[in-house]
């Protein structure tokens, strides 16, 4: 006999899909979010949603005092919600796709059923904010350049440093993706320049082909294009494109991370470079991953851990796997990021 969820079982699940509160990264703001999706999305009264706040206090970084967790409850009993109070109960999206299944048994409940969908996720996260291109290039430090096909150039310019070696690719491979499209992916290990030398020749014409081109996001050292060829430990990348392009960039402008640049990847994704300075090697990894967990339920790609990652390419077009014009631009730079939002 199949058993349905409860509301408390349909909450509990949500809250377990969403991002725990960190210190230094907009925690209150995510605990308010947390509660207010037990208040007001799922109706609970305060003494339930206290009950389900200790299980997701038990993720935050520090836990929540007994207090706060009551006063983050009933300052959302109080707000001013843009949806109705109950609009989780009719929506079919706040069931984590493994609770609409019929259960088999119990004990065999797969170790996924909290899972929700990542834009879900997002869009809870972002509470109806949004940001568009216009609204990410007038906030950017740095202006991309009026011609589109300069902004390689630009992105050298203010994010690598005069004798560094950077490597970018241009072949590539073609296979079939699971319906049929065609998907390249980057062959070799295309060319390592110097900074000021690269600028100059893309000065002159880019490099480009039909699936666009990659970039690898740091310097190299001029003997290789893995992890241990990696000069400078400078930046990771976010990506995430399981969710609507334009939830990825809302969402970009919104997390409080130290973006140095946003870039199209002439696809259906947004390619982030975040900036971490990292000291070696392990400690790149370590904080890279850290962060990417933390991101994960929004669809961010978790395997983007290595230093030595490629990114997309700006400057050129991509015709092979592409969307609309298949320009592969940058939007947003800003040589010296700090950890707060892009927009707010």
């Amino acid at each position: 006999m199949t058993t349905l969820p409860t509301v408390i079982d349909r909450a509990r699940a949500y809250l377990a899909a969403m991002p725990a509160a960190i210190a230094g990264q907009n925690g209150h703001d995510q605990t308010f979010v947390a509660a207010c999706a037990l208040v007001n999305g799922f109706a609970l009264e305060p003494d339930t949603a206290q009950d389900l706040m200790r299980e997701y206090n038990s993720r935050c970084v520090p836990p929540w005092s007994e207090r706060e967790l009551m006063h983050k409850i009933n300052s959302a009993v109080r707000a001013a919600h843009r949806k109705p109070r109950g609009h989780l109960l009719s929506n079919a999206s706040a069931f984590p796709p493994a609770m609409l299944r019929p259960e088999t048994s119990t004990a065999s409940a797969p170790a996924s059923s909290s899972h929700v969908d990542p834009a879900i996720a997002a869009e809870s996260w972002l509470r109806g904010f949004q940001a568009n291109e216009v609204d990410v290039w007038e906030a950017s430090p740095i202006r991309p350049p009026a011609d589109w096909r300069l902004d390689a150039v630009c992105l050298l310019e203010f994010l690598f440093r005069p004798g560094e070696l950077v490597n970018f690719v241009t072949n590539y491979t073609v296979a079939a993706r699971p319906d049929g499209t065609p998907k390249a992916s980057p062959q070799g290990t295309g060319e390592t320049v110097e900074r000021n030398t690269l600028i100059v020749r893309w000065q002159r014409a880019m490099a480009e082909s039909a699936a666009g081109g990659w970039l690898r996001m740091n310097p190299l050292d001029g003997h290789g294009c893995q992890d241990a060829n990696v000069a400078a430990y400078r930046f990771a990348l976010i990506e995430c494109d399981e969710i609507p392009r334009t939830l990825q960039l809302s969402l970009l402008a919104r997390l409080p991370l130290p973006i140095a640049a946003i870039l199209t990847s002439g696809g259906r994704s947004l390619h982030a470079w975040v900036k971490l300075d990292a000291p070696d090697r392990d400690t790149y990894r370590a904080t890279g991953a850290r962060m990417l967990t933390l991101l994960a339920r929004f669809g961010v790609d978790t395997r983007n851990k290595n230093p030595s990652r490629l990114s997309r390419l700006p400057g050129t077009r991509r015709a092979i796997g592409g969307e609309a014009d298949g320009l592969q631009r940058l939007l947003y730079l800003n040589p010296q990021p700090i950890q707060k939002p892009i927009l707010t």
